[in-house]
């Protein structure tokens, strides 16, 4: 009944809206979930959209996930909802009454961040919600357990499936009505695992405890498991029942005896003779199996890698495995047995012969440059005499270390001209394939691409651009630039996205975090902000401590480029905090062309401690 109320308790979802300090509308939501339920985020908006068309009306649900890494959940555009969070819905009678709330159906771990909801009607209206998820952890005792006289227990309490990670166990015996905390005593140990991160982001834990069975008094004790988690609002109990039992005594007659020792002898000399039979026929008359040289699908240069060859059908001490390089490339494969030595470099030094018994696989490892591509091995296996060879080719591949699409201008202007150029440098091989489409699909026919141009260490670069007159049904728009190239892994491609915006972007504004976490007193200490994916680049901060402009100490780092066309910087605010300090509001305010108005975030400097000399 205790769980089931806690239970019932947990499912209540409480919003608590947190006002920051100078602007009312800047005002986060803050939910708390249990795993496995439906919540609803809040988005109400000015019912004077009820004007506006259907397929006029724009709505973007995103998430920043607790990893700071941002995704789309659910869109409405051009009178189409795209659902990117299966379980996600927003009710389209609902939203032309101005109401986009989102319902999340079958919460998960992953679905733990702060939800923004963007909608433009044109006006543009945003409302936020942290949402926290929980996970009730699900405690396994068993009810009843017996120790042995003389003889020591171990009961094992077993925890999963909870969230988030921080949990506490204890231990208590009970007999009658006094109650001891256990582990403390010669007659019980306590031993606690480490959390353990589950497939679905919920945590496990086992807690074990050992008790001799002189601890047992008056026949039976009660040895009670306590845990405390976030999701209980009392600490949550489960017992067993221990109870004292005589050792057994085994009783085997003669006749048994003597039976199970003839059984055993026979079963032995016929496996000897049967092994030593089948290991003569195979080993001493049936020729090794030597595999071809396996290599992974896809080997960079500068990169450490591993060939292969496995041996079966003989005996270790049999083998002798070389490996060889040659010099120079040699054109048929076939031909690389009859290499004069002094094209050959003998890198068997470098080789490790690793067996389980019947499988013997000789590993090189070896590390290539794009000067060295491609490169010949050859791996020969002697054995009873008799040689066997196997060959292959490497090829290195360099993927790009940058692709990126820029536009000029940087905010596109409608019935101007629009250039989109997408970059592709430093990689290798040199053939290459780049397309153009507009949103997911229509492909863009009238391209110009340039290069590829190789520099000095082989690698190559290409540039590729599409030019278009910007018209109104361009806005939102997206133009995907795929890359296809050797040196990526499945499916093949990258693709690169360019997001039509006549508005700008505004900022993502993260919230303030601080290194260390927890500051001490008189020690320099950094309260750092990370402000994501706006545009066009000019972007203001401003730092101030109870309400006055903070100068010193502030340092912003330059916008940089994100592959999505999209700006992102830091800003940095580093003190030495002192007595006076306790308490004080720290507070950032970002200013963005594209922002309705500005945003700030708010931190409170906590109570701080001497640093721990001892």
């Amino acid at each position: 009944m205790e769980q089931l109320h806690n239970m019932k308790t947990i499912i209540r979802v409480m919003a608590v809206v947190l006002h920051c300090g100078g602007s009312s509308a800047d005002t986060t939501k803050k939910l708390s979930v249990l795993v496995g339920t439906e919540v609803t985020f809040s988005c109400l908006f000015d019912k004077v959209t009820q004007q506006v068309e259907w397929s006029a009306l724009t709505v973007e649900w995103n998430v920043v996930d607790k990893h700071s890494q941002k995704s789309v959940v659910y869109t409405v555009e051009d009178g189409r909802a795209h659902v990117n969070r299966g379980g996600s819905v927003v009710d389209k009678m609902r939203l032309l009454q101005g109401d986009a709330s989102l319902r999340l159906r079958n919460v998960t771990v992953g679905d733990e961040g702060l939800y923004t909801c963007r909608i433009i009607t044109p006006v543009v209206y945003t409302e936020t919600t942290s949402m926290e998820v929980l996970a009730q952890p699900s405690v396994m005792l068993p009810e009843k357990a017996a120790v042995t006289e003389g003889e020591e227990k171990t009961l094992q309490c077993d925890i999963t499936g909870f969230y988030p990670k921080k949990l506490t166990v204890t231990w208590h015996i009970q007999n009658g009505s006094h109650i001891v905390h256990a582990g403390t005593g010669h007659l019980s140990r306590v031993c606690t695992e480490m959390a353990i991160h589950n497939a679905d982001g919920t945590y496990s834990i086992r807690s074990g405890i050992t008790l001799h069975s002189s601890a047992v008094k008056d026949g039976a004790i009660l040895i009670i498991c306590q845990v405390e988690h976030q999701t209980f609002n009392l600490m949550y109990n489960r017992s067993v029942t221990l109870t004292v039992q005589a050792p057994s005594q085994p009783h085997y007659s003669a006749a048994t005896l003597i039976a199970v020792t003839s059984v055993i002898i026979l079963l032995l000399v016929v496996s000897v003779i049967g092994g030593t039979f089948l290991l003569y026929r195979y080993f001493c008359k049936a020729p090794p199996s030597v595999s071809e040289i396996s290599q992974p699908r896809i080997i960079y240069a500068q990169v450490p890698f591993n060939l292969k060859c496995t041996i079966q059908g003989a005996l270790q001490r049999e083998l002798e495995v070389k490996w060889f390089q040659l010099r120079g490339n040699t054109d048929s494969p076939a031909l690389l047995d009859s290499v004069p030595l002094m094209l050959k470099e003998d890198l068997s030094e470098r080789a490790s012969l690793q067996s389980d018994g019947r499988h013997h696989t000789s590993v090189l490892t070896a590390c290539l440059t794009v000067a060295g591509d491609p490169t010949d091995y050859l791996c020969v296996v002697q054995c009873r005499g008799k040689s066997f060879h196997r060959e292959t080719t490497v090829r290195v591949k360099v993927e790009p270390s940058f692709l990126q699409i820029s536009s000029i201008p940087q905010i596109p202007k409608v019935e101007r001209l629009l250039v989109l150029c997408c970059r592709v440098e430093n990689f290798y091989p040199q053939h290459i394939e780049l397309e153009w489409s507009r949103n997911d699909g229509e492909k863009v026919c009238t391209v110009t691409h340039f290069g590829p141009f190789s520099d000095h260490n082989r690698l190559y670069s290409m540039w590729s651009k599409i030019e278009l007159v910007m018209a109104r049904e361009d806005e939102k728009a997206v133009y995907t630039c795929r890359v296809y190239h050797s040196s990526f892994s499945a499916p093949g491609y990258k693709d690169v996205l360019y997001h039509i915006n006549t508005q700008g972007t505004p900022p993502n504004v993260m919230f303030i975090d601080c290194e260390p976490l927890c500051p001490l007193l008189n020690e320099a200490c950094t309260l750092h902000l990370c402000i994501k994916d706006f545009c066009p680049e000019d972007v203001s901060v401003t730092w101030t401590k109870d309400g006055e402009t903070i100068c010193s100490g502030v340092f912003n780092t330059p916008p940089s480029l994100n592959i999505n066309g999209l700006y992102s910087m830091f800003s940095f605010l580093k003190l030495t905090p002192d007595n006076d300090n306790q308490g004080s509001k720290f507070m950032c305010t970002v200013v963005h062309s594209a922002q309705k108005e500005p945003e700030e975030r708010l931190y409170t400097l906590p109570r701080l401690y001497l640093t721990d000399t001892s």
